[in-house]
């Protein structure tokens, strides 16, 4: 029979190699620990989202509808739907076309020019009198 030699360099290794192993087996434990937590808060996320969900669909469907704004009516003039051509039926009066020129001459006069817009009425206030005159 023989007996084995005890060797420190051995024994030390085995040790450290001992304590590295145990050392992964930590490191893997608390990892498995971890995740186990995230399994759990996921849980209890999924389930308290489901409860509210039950109770917000259940709510919808039992209770009676509330107002939650007033819709209030809309104000509108009162000849919103009116082109103004029920104006053009009557004849253009002498006088306001005489206004009209006597006008644009004023304008002339002092050396000011008509705003674009204005002239462009004018322009058409002028054609609409000459068409009515034409046709008497």
């Amino acid at each position: 029979m023989r007996k084995k030699k005890e060797n420190p360099l051995q024994d030390k290794i085995a040790g450290k190699i001992a304590t590295g192993l145990m050392t992964m087996q930590t490191k893997i434990a608390d990892r498995m620990n971890k995740m186990q937590n995230l399994k759990t808060i996921l849980i209890s996320f999924c389930v308290l989202s489901a409860v509210l969900s039950i109770y917000f669909f259940v709510d919808a469907i039992i209770s009676k509808p509330k107002r939650t704004f007033k819709i209030d009516q809309v104000k509108m003039p009162k000849h919103f739907d009116r082109s103004g051509d029920e104006i053009m039926e009557s004849e253009m009066p002498d006088d306001i076309y005489n206004q009209i020129q006597s006008y644009k001459r004023y304008m002339d006069s002092i050396g000011e020019a008509i705003r674009p817009g204005m002239q462009d009425s004018i322009r058409i206030v002028e054609e609409i009198y000459l068409q009515q005159q034409k046709s008497k």
